[in-house]
């Protein structure tokens, strides 16, 4: 009970400030990563971004070695938002950290092919997008010409400015053909 009292006021300080932890378990093993979550007695953290479960019987203690900022890199519990694109006729769901699209993209599809396409951005802090990456995971088309006019598309979006945030921001833009 005493470990869990402790856990629970440490993982509420952690939140707060989304530090670096080291999870020291029983058989001496120690997890370097970001606690996220403790429920119903499962400590959830990630370790170089990557999802691991430990039951807080195996847990010894926690320790908070520095603050780490948010990075820029795409999380997954980011919510997805959605807008029409600049003739109407697409919907384009989007998921970027701390980010609203102001300015959506310029859709056209000279063919009859469809599907959707997943397109990885770059956002910079004033909003511009610097890179692009079709194809990524969770797309349904390997069509050249759909990849290509996304790419193109999504080079167009712009974003509100974010002056103290990351440098780079990584999110995804959907754009179903």
């Amino acid at each position: 009970m005493k470990v869990f009292a402790i856990a629970s006021l440490l993982l509420g300080f952690a939140f707060s400030s989304q530090a670096q932890h080291s999870v020291v378990l029983k058989t001496g093993d120690k997890l370097q990563g970001v606690v996220m979550e403790l429920q119903d007695d499962v400590l959830t953290v990630f370790v170089n971004r990557e999802k691991k479960t430990v039951y807080l019987r195996d847990v010894t203690s926690i320790f908070f070695d520095e603050y780490v900022p948010y990075d820029g890199q795409f999380m997954d519990e980011t919510p997805s938002q959605t807008i029409k694109s600049a003739d109407g006729n697409y919907t384009v769901e989007y998921k970027i950290k701390d980010r609203k699209m102001i300015q959506a993209p310029r859709l056209s599809n000279a063919t009859q092919k469809k599907g959707e396409v997943v397109v990885e951005v770059i956002v910079n802090r004033a909003g511009t997008v610097l890179k692009t990456k079709a194809g990524i995971t969770g797309s349904t088309t390997s069509d050249e010409y759909l990849l290509t006019k996304a790419e193109f598309a999504c080079m167009g979006i712009k974003f509100n400015e974010h002056m103290t945030g990351p440098l780079e921001t990584v999110g995804t833009v959907i754009i179903r053909y």
